[in-house]
């Protein structure tokens, strides 16, 4: 029979704990095929995950909504929705999989996690509760007062999310299930090896631009400005954005996201050379330039 896998957690899990296992394999592999075998039977009872919301107003909500940080893209690499944001996981495979699972992303907040161990799975009511409060929904579910998210965005309707949920539903993987004995599930991981790096001059240039276009926000020492904008400096900021993270995520905000009023309103060179002089500034070495291209900063990683 042809079952689509999210409704079907206990084949769900698995798939999960493998996605898990190979995200975290040794990092001086570049390239590996992980195969295992799923050795179970379905039941006749399978749960099915609803989704109530309108999936075609879903797609407009998260086109207006989550493509600053998040992207679709499937098993192939086809790009199903957004753009290339990497500040958040990919939401391929979301409604089917545990709460801070996504194969190879690694800036998780301990919350999150902690909430998927307990094997809570993206369902609806949970997504919605999530991307309405992030942190209250955490704090609630954990019964953790202390408990935070990442994701400070809020989805302000439940209309929206209910839809967007539908919208990453429709669009999720399928697995063709016949005898569940022996079935062969592939996960390739691709581990990045290169360090970011950046050339002096990029952060000379990039010290000209950020005293004009930003310290006025984020401070000349990176320690936050007059106009109330986030520290970019120390620890705060490096686990948010370093941490073994791909440089692309630094990239895409600063291009996607400032300034807050004119996003994009440089070229994609004075954005690089800001980024080299961040860089700069919180420790990391120079060497080669910081390219401009987002696949080549995808593939290097924020680390000293």
């Amino acid at each position: 029979m042809l079952c689509s896998a999210r409704f079907i957690p206990s084949i769900t899990k698995e798939i999960s704990l493998l996605m898990a296992t190979a995200a975290q394999a040794g990092s001086n592999v570049k390239i590996f095929m992980l195969s295992a075998t799923l050795a179970m039977l379905v039941t006749p009872a399978l749960a099915e995950s609803h989704a109530t919301g309108d999936a075609a107003a879903g797609k407009a909500a998260f086109a207006k909504q989550c493509v600053s940080c998040h992207v679709v893209v499937n098993e192939t690499g086809e790009t199903l929705a957004g753009r290339k944001a990497k500040t958040g996981p990919n939401l391929y495979g979301v409604t089917m999989r545990k709460l801070g699972t996504a194969l190879g992303f690694k800036r998780y907040g301990k919350s999150i996690v902690k909430a998927g161990e307990t094997g809570t799975f993206w369902n609806q009511e949970n997504f919605v509760g999530y991307v309405q409060n992030p942190t209250g929904w955490l704090r609630t579910t954990l019964e953790d007062p202390k408990a935070r998210s990442k994701m400070s965005f809020k989805v302000r309707k439940e209309e929206d999310a209910l839809n967007i949920f539908a919208f990453l539903h429709a669009i999720g993987p399928e697995i063709e299930i016949g005898n569940m004995r022996g079935v062969k599930v592939e996960i390739e991981v691709i581990e990045v090896e290169s360090l970011v790096s950046y050339t002096k001059e990029q952060a000379a240039r990039g010290k000209k631009y950020y005293e004009k276009y930003c310290a006025e926000c984020h401070g000349k020492e990176f320690k936050g400005g007059v106009n109330g904008g986030p520290v970019l400096r120390g620890v705060q900021f490096l686990e948010k954005y370093a941490n073994g993270a791909p440089a692309s995520w630094l990239f895409e905000f600063m291009y996607y996201m400032m300034p807050p009023d004119q996003a994009g309103r440089f070229s994609i060179k004075k954005y690089t050379d800001m980024m080299a002089y961040i860089l700069n500034k919180n420790g990391f070495k120079s060497g080669e330039p910081l390219p401009s291209d987002i696949d080549a900063l995808e593939n290097l990683i924020m680390e000293k």
